[in-house]
């Protein structure tokens, strides 16, 4: 990576400072609607930070947008069955304890 504002520690290319990655802003750099003074706002970035990612979506497009709709494709699927019922017996037990 060659930004001064951009690392990578596991979960793809990240804003130092932020848990903030390229990935949690390319829908709005998609959207033509978005400018860059509301994704600040929204994500309470400077305006140098929203350059850097997009500068680093525009050098890598294609692995980028690869590994975005990798990701859309995860959450599109759901939890498996399994964590969803570890799911309702916690808030059932929970319930339990608030009762």
């Amino acid at each position: 990576m060659n930004s001064d504002l951009l690392h990578d520690r596991g979960r793809g290319p990240e804003l130092i400072g932020t848990r903030i990655t390229v990935y949690d802003l390319l829908p709005h750099f998609l959207d033509p609607t978005a400018t860059e003074g509301y994704i600040c706002h929204l994500y309470n970035l400077t305006p140098q930070q929203v350059a850097a990612a997009r500068a680093y979506v525009l050098n890598n497009p294609d692995e980028t947008l690869a590994e975005h709709l990798e990701i859309e494709a995860r959450m599109a699927e759901g939890n498996p069955p399994e964590v969803i019922e570890r799911a309702k017996a916690t808030h059932e037990r929970f319930m339990a304890f608030k009762a």
